[in-house]
């Protein structure tokens, strides 16, 4: 059998082993899992990399369809029949590369100006700042028209860990929420240890957690330091509470208790880094910004307001007083130091496992992800396109036996449910170009990008709904805003959305904006091949396109027919009719709990 065989052969064998001489016993063993004890193989050639093994331990061969729209639900926030048949003549590994190679077409930044030119521009008022809408605007855009689908995911993943929130000081701007993104979007496969160094100097950063025009002590005055983003930089964005072995597991001191990574002292001591910065045109220290672009420009320090002096940071790494005094070498000294921090490979490894595959990796999961996430194979740390990539090949992301894992998986969350909805259906407009203040699905679900409560995202990480999940010291993170009103607001969206046709809110762009100006960005969902197949003899093919699109497959046969015997309950006498059972079948799908639970 040649080793280069790429063919798909997941789930078609049963071998017979005899045992003992007495007996013949059947196993089945499913060949292209991954799995496959006693079984030998051996190839005439061993070219390149490959190995005889690899015929039938899934690496090297072209996933069917289900497995590339499974493939799809871990590596994109939404996707299209086309895009499933594109994964799987082009093979996972591939489109990965092909992915990661894609430029950023444009940044929000840029999209937002645009908007805001063209409202000053037709609009009443001249000297119109930007605002939440054009951002809303900006981002649907981006993500509706643009092909990095890879660098999304990524950037919204990033999103609900390093979070700042239109729910703040930001007054309602649009430069501060898509500037912020733009650094999402251009780090996603960049070092971690840009990333966050673009992070602290930025200024929505800055105001959100309150460390802009941040001075240094003034003992008799009883002034100091903010201690706001020196906290939540260790807790939420680098390190975590409590020191962690390399699988993800916490460490225990002499007495069994955990470690706590940083105490109050430390606190205390970084936050005597992050002061004196403020505003990039700025011409003195306090004060807020010049206009709503101040959001797009680094923050600068003024070293005068800087505290001066030893910084005593952690594993022993002294800050040293500097003369004269220089923040910024000192904010470089502090990132390098929670850079390097053993915690960070599997603290932010784990929680980027969790957004984009599995609310529980097992610890070996995690260990393989902090090893790349140490060392990239060419002595780098930190490349996060290294550890993206590590997260989607690993065998826990994509073996067909994860299937009847009952602890693996995610709760799918309800904004990706909506883009998904628009990327299946090839939501379109005349123009090619969108507009969606997102207004609706956030009524709905209480969720959409940058608009999270507080700075502990939607949900936290470890959240534990009480019964088994808690029982059994698991994690269900998107579980904490599933409830009566956003449960009943899925149904009631998706009734609006698919049934009702209003599947996006589009708005003016400034006051009084003529309706006609913008008929040719109103959305539209394409259901046309959908209802081909709505004739009650052919209701298993509909049911069968949208459990691949929507489910990956995942669709037992009990809720396949039940949904099969509701629809069979409307009528199919013409066009109409036809149209309403295809959007019922939808409806149904992305209601039902094997749509909601991605594995």
């Amino acid at each position: 059998m040649s080793s280069s065989l790429k063919t798909w052969v997941a789930c078609i064998a049963i071998l017979c082993f005899c045992k003992y001489s007495v007996y013949c016993q059947v196993d089945t063993i499913v060949l292209g899992l991954g799995d496959y004890p006693g079984v030998m193989v051996t190839s005439s050639s061993n070219f390149g990399n490959s190995t005889a093994d690899n015929t039938i331990n899934q690496d090297g061969y072209l996933p069917n369809l289900s497995a590339a729209s499974r493939f799809l639900t871990h590596a994109t926030i939404g996707y299209s029949y086309n895009d499933i048949e594109t994964v799987t003549t082009t093979g996972i590994e591939d489109w990965i590369n092909q992915q990661l190679a894609i430029p950023i077409p444009y940044s929000l930044e840029s999209k937002v100006k645009e908007y805001r030119d063209f409202a000053r521009t037709e609009g009443p008022d001249s000297l119109m700042n930007s605002n939440n809408r054009m951002w809303n605007y900006a981002w649907w855009q981006y993500h509706m028209t643009s092909s990095d689908v890879l660098r999304q995911r990524v950037a919204l993943a990033y999103s609900e860990i390093f979070v700042i929130s239109e729910n703040s000081g930001f007054g309602f701007l649009g430069f501060p929420l898509s500037d912020y993104y733009d650094i999402l979007l251009t780090r996603a496969f960049g070092n971690f240890r840009d990333l966050i160094e673009d992070i602290t100097y930025h200024p929505s950063m800055a105001v959100y957690l309150t460390y802009m025009n941040n001075p240094k002590s003034d003992i008799p005055n009883n002034q100091f330091p903010d201690e706001n983003y020196a906290r939540e930089l260790m807790q939420l964005f680098t390190i975590g509470l409590y020191e962690l072995n390399p699988d993800g597991t916490r460490k225990l001191d002499s007495l069994g208790n955990f470690i706590p990574t940083y105490d109050n002292e430390d606190i205390t001591e970084f936050s005597k880094i992050f002061t004196g910065l403020t505003w990039a045109d700025r011409t003195h220290f306090y004060g807020g910004p010049q206009s709503d672009t101040s959001y797009t420009l680094p923050l600068q320090m003024w070293n005068d307001q800087h505290e001066p002096g030893e910084k005593f940071l952690l594993n022993g790494l002294v800050v040293p007083n500097r003369d004269p005094v220089d923040g910024d070498a000192d904010i470089n000294d502090a990132l390098d130091n929670l850079f390097n921090h053993p915690n960070v490979g599997p603290f932010i490894g784990t929680l980027l496992i969790q957004r984009m595959v599995t609310s529980n990796p097992s610890t070996a999961y995690i260990e393989r992800i902090t090893n790349v996430f140490n060392d990239n194979g060419q002595g780098v740390r930190g490349d996060m396109a290294a550890v993206i990539t590590a997260i989607l090949l690993d065998p826990e992301a994509n073996t067909c036996n994860q299937l009847d894992n009952p602890i693996h998986g995610k709760l799918t969350e309800p904004f990706i449910r909506y883009f998904q909805l628009n990327k299946a259906f090839n939501v379109s407009t005349l123009s090619g170009n969108f507009r969606n203040n997102l207004s609706s699905i956030n009524n709905f679900v209480q969720q959409k990008p940058l608009a999270s409560p507080s700075v502990f995202n939607f949900f936290q990480y470890d959240y534990q709904p009480l019964g088994p999940v808690t029982e059994g010291n698991l994690f269900a993170p998107e579980f904490q805003i599933t409830n009566s009103q956003t449960i009943a607001g899925w149904i009631d969206a998706l009734y609006q959305f698919v049934i009702n046709e209003n599947i996006a809110d589009e708005w003016d762009l400034y006051f009084e904006e003529p309706n006609e100006d913008y008929l040719d960005e109103i959305s539209t969902l394409d259901i046309s091949i959908e209802m081909l197949y709505t004739d009650d003899d052919e209701l298993h093919i509909l049911l069968d396109r949208l459990n691949l699109i929507l489910a990956s497959g995942r669709l037992s046969e009990t809720t396949t027919q039940t949904i099969v015997n509701a629809v069979k309950e409307f009528p199919n006498d013409d066009i109409d009719d036809s149209e309403l059972r295809a959007k019922v079948a939808i409806y149904l799908v992305m209601s039902s709990p094997e749509y909601l639970i991605t594995k």
